[in-house]
């Protein structure tokens, strides 16, 4: 049980509320439109032709932003914890982190693919080995781990900081990837003026391109800003820090509006970007309310302490869950005989009760064993070398 004294007071509770809510977000947005809607579905090919929900799409299409907050929240976690780790313990704690959630999870998906029967043996078996080896590159066996790829790299970046005794070069870092990301999307806009030739073409093709995806061209706007508002709201307030969150803040809109205009041409829809838009800031927002306000939230009821946190370890697994295995779980009822709501109804079930298991049960027992492993496997290298 979390009580006031066991949980951490700088761990910021808030985050852990608008990680799970994020991860609702992308859920919503998954079942509420995107299996409907996508021309090419990856999730599960019978499904769209069975059921469909278009009574939601206005209150789910939006639902993508959450992986640019989750984005958000990393730059942020991700300064926080590394500032006081060895290179080392950031090592481990990363692999502790992420290993355990898409071992469990991916073989969980892998069980549902083999029941669903639309994969052949080795598609399963490549799409598997990708995920739990973290490779970055498709196939994975559900394609949310296209994001894990990314954060890696990231993780990297830091750890190369870290390593080099030069975290203090973090707020560099940060500057680095936030401007080129956001000179490539400043690009993209420019050419979606022109509508058509050869540059317009070219930069719709590099918007697609996973190489850029993966050197943080894409996505790195979020991780700076991440990183700023640590700096401002957790280091030290100053007029450089403010203006990385200005800037960035205003270059994540852009991401995000262009994202909207791309995934209207994509479905055939017409939603404002104002809706992702906003939803993205009212996160923003609630990031500075959880970190300025963290005192206050700490001072919580133990039973409320422990459900934000149990929310926030449920996000992970949640996120790879529910994707693949839930369409095929609403593929199964719905030949089954069972009507679209219990199906969806169903899906969602599933979803929030294997998360749960996993982030209370099967995480922490894998991750105990995997930090073991981990340590005594550092000790003997620094064992050797001392031999050496």
């Amino acid at each position: 049980m979390f009580t006031h004294s066991t949980l951490n007071p700088r761990h910021v509770i808030g985050l852990d509320a608008l990680r799970f809510l994020a991860a609702m977000l992308v859920v919503a947005y998954h079942y509420g439109f995107w299996f409907w809607t996508d021309p090419l579905p990856v999730s599960s090919t019978s499904l769209q032709h069975l059921i469909s929900f278009p009574e939601f799409f206005f209150a789910t299409h939006f639902g993508w932003v959450g992986v640019q907050i989750f984005f958000v929240i990393s730059g942020f976690v991700i300064a926080f914890s590394a500032e006081r780790s060895g290179g080392f313990d950031f090592l481990v704690s990363r692999v502790v982190r992420l290993g355990p959630g898409v071992w469990i999870c991916a073989s969980v998906t892998l069980v549902a693919v083999v029941i669903g029967g639309e994969w052949g043996a080795y598609q399963m078996l490549r799409a598997f080995l990708h995920s739990v080896l973290f490779i970055p590159i498709a196939p994975w066996i559900d394609y949310a781990y296209w994001t894990l790829g990314i954060e890696l790299v990231f993780y990297f970046l830091v750890f190369l900081l870290v390593v080099g005794g030069k975290f203090s070069w973090i707020n560099r870092l940060a500057l680095g990837i936030g401007l080129a990301s956001t000179l490539f999307w400043l690009l993209v806009w420019a050419a979606g003026l022109l509508e058509a030739g050869q540059f317009a073409q070219v930069m719709q093709q590099l918007r697609r391109s996973r190489v850029l995806g993966l050197l943080l061209v894409h996505h790195g706007i979020f991780f700076a800003l991440g990183i700023f508002l640590w700096l401002e709201l957790v280091k030290h307030g100053c007029r450089e820090n403010r203006l990385g969150c200005v800037l960035f803040c205003a270059a994540g809109c852009l991401q995000i509006a262009l994202t909207s205009s791309a995934t209207n041409e994509t479905t055939g829809t017409a939603f404002s970007a104002w809706i992702p838009v906003l939803c993205w800031l009212g996160a923003l927002l609630c990031i500075v309310v959880s970190v300025r306000r963290n005192h206050r939230v700490h001072a919580l009821p133990p039973w409320c302490l422990r459900l934000l946190k149990t929310a926030g370890m449920m996000t992970f697994p949640l996120y790879l869950l529910h994707q693949v295995a839930g369409a095929h779980l609403m593929t199964g009822l719905v030949q089954a005989g069972a009507g679209r709501w219990v199906a969806l109804a169903g899906a969602l079930a599933f979803s929030l009760c294997a998360a749960w298991l996993v982030a209370v049960y099967g995480e922490p027992a894998l991750q105990r064993v995997t930090k073991q492993a981990l340590l005594r496997a550092g000790a003997r290298f620094s064992l050797l070398r001392k031999v050496g």
